[in-house]
């Protein structure tokens, strides 16, 4: 009974510790001047990541000077790893999770041997950065067509994406999307 009560105040704790940085990545981005939300971003993935154990946030964008071209825009990596090429194209390197993004689909992938087939490309990447688990999420604002995507990984072990988690990851993704949409049309 003692353990009962020592893993649901765990939980509770848990809860309270995401509940009150989401509030405050809120309150952070409300007012946010456009030209501090990049800053922002990086800021807040990095809390994300510190707060649900992840090691690696990224934030992609269609290009608004490239038509097609879906680039990685703004990345936390808690741990040291290969270098990130500076023109990063999900075209070239996440080819299928690019297709996911676009037909609205989120994906959540405990373990990335997971993905299908068609997914091989995908997973050359993934193995390359040595990522493990997966969540994507498509950004988009008002039901309009993505613009965007957010991925969150784990490298130092296969990651479970309890639906809870995945919630909780959801509400971080509109937070970016909301920001970024302003800062476009700002």
């Amino acid at each position: 009974m003692a353990e009962d009560t020592a893993v649901l105040a765990s939980a509770l704790e848990e809860r309270l510790t995401f509940e009150t940085m989401l509030s405050d990545l809120s309150s952070r981005f409300v007012n946010l001047e456009p030209s501090d939300v990049d800053h922002e971003i990086k800021e807040a993935q990095c809390r994300v990541c510190e707060c649900l154990g992840l090691d690696i946030a990224a934030l992609w964008q269609l290009s608004p000077d490239e038509p097609g071209v879906f680039r990685m825009t703004h990345v936390y990596m808690r741990l040291d790893g290969p270098p990130i090429p500076e023109n990063f194209d999900a075209r070239e390197v996440n080819p299928w999770g690019l297709a996911q993004v676009f037909s609205g689909r989120v994906v959540v992938l405990p373990n990335i041997e997971q993905a299908p087939a068609e997914a091989a490309r995908d997973r050359e990447t993934w193995r390359y950065f040595g990522i493990k688990s997966v969540f994507l999420f498509p950004l988009s604002t008002g039901g309009d067509e993505p613009f965007g995507a957010m991925s969150f990984h784990s490298v130092e072990e296969e990651r479970s994406w309890s639906d809870e988690i995945v919630q909780r990851l959801q509400l971080v993704c509109q937070i970016f999307a909301n920001a970024v949409v302003r800062k476009r049309v700002d």
